[in-house]
């Protein structure tokens, strides 16, 4: 980020303590002292030296105000969509009017303050614009479909690419599947850790089945990433669109390890689906002498 400080012939100090007091912000900034017959030089070396700029601060006085540079670079700015500010030490001073809603500063410590809350906006918009670049020259696109394919595949890089772009952890597919459910589907562990750090709502369910993560990751026989969810709080109890909880999931893999982990955590065996079956009367029906004894237990 650097700010880019233009400021009229009379205003030196002016502009000497704002690049101080920047400067102490650790914001990078450079002044431009703008003279009265600015207009007849070319303005295109003027637009040349404030494009590479990400902010320009106007620095006015009664003077600079009214003058043409001013009027310029205002409508410059307004119009190629650059950060702009005003700086005035007079608070009285009147802003043009097609300047409204732009920033007004009228302190110095109030112009460093700003400027450290617009390099923490910045810092975000810089990471996610080069996160989009990086996917483009992967030759993926930014879009919500991409970043569905991305989590069936397992590509690790490309998912934390688009959720560093600014794609929410929380997006379904277009069968309204979660990206955790996609990812637990195909057994891409990975990928469904690094959207569980990104905020992704472990217990969030798939419209599809409705099933939550933790169904997904049973129904996957995915031990792993069962044990990892309830970790960090899925709850086991949650019911699929049949009825069916993780745990009832389990016993008809006939899973005998991934109950015991289930039940470990809560899992309630004597939930009914919609069928009437509970996880402890199919464990009765499938007569698996193991598993029968972990729900006598």
């Amino acid at each position: 980020m650097e700010v880019a400080v233009l400021l009229g012939s009379k205003d030196s100090q002016t502009a000497l303590a704002l690049l101080k007091n920047l400067g102490k912000a650790g914001i990078s900034a450079y002044a431009l002292k703008l003279g009265p017959s600015w207009e007849d030089e070319s303005r295109k070396p003027l637009e040349f030296r404030i494009r590479k700029a990400s902010h320009i601060l106007l620095a006015v006085s009664g003077e600079s105000v009214h003058s043409t540079w001013f009027a310029f670079t205002g409508g410059w700015c307004l119009g190629n969509d650059k950060r702009l500010a005003v700086y005035r030490e007079d608070a009285s001073l009147r802003i043009p009017g097609y300047l409204t809603g732009v920033t007004v500063l009228d302190s110095l410590d109030r112009a460093a303050a700003y400027y450290e809350t617009e390099r923490a906006e910045w810092l975000v918009r810089e990471g996610r614009s080069r996160a989009r670049a990086s996917l483009l020259e992967l030759g993926i696109p930014y879009r919500s479909e991409s970043l569905a394919e991305c989590c069936r595949q397992g590509d690790v890089k490309a998912v934390e690419l688009f959720l560093r772009a600014g794609m929410i952890p929380d997006m379904r597919d277009r069968a309204g599947v979660t990206l955790l459910g996609l990812a637990l589907r195909s057994k891409h562990q990975a990928v469904a850790e690094l959207l569980v750090e990104h905020g992704a709502a472990l217990d969030l369910q798939s419209e599809d089945r409705g099933y939550s993560a933790l169904m997904d990751a049973a129904a996957a026989g995915s031990a792993d990433a069962v044990d990892y969810l309830l970790k960090r709080g899925a709850n086991p109890n949650l019911s699929s669109k049949d009825g069916q909880t993780a745990l009832v999931i389990a016993v008809g893999r006939n899973d005998v390890p991934l109950c015991r982990k289930l039940l470990s955590y809560g899992a309630d065996p004597d939930l009914k689906d919609k069928l009437g079956f509970s996880a402890r009367k199919y464990a009765e029906l499938f007569h698996n002498p193991e598993m029968v004894r972990l729900f006598a237990q």
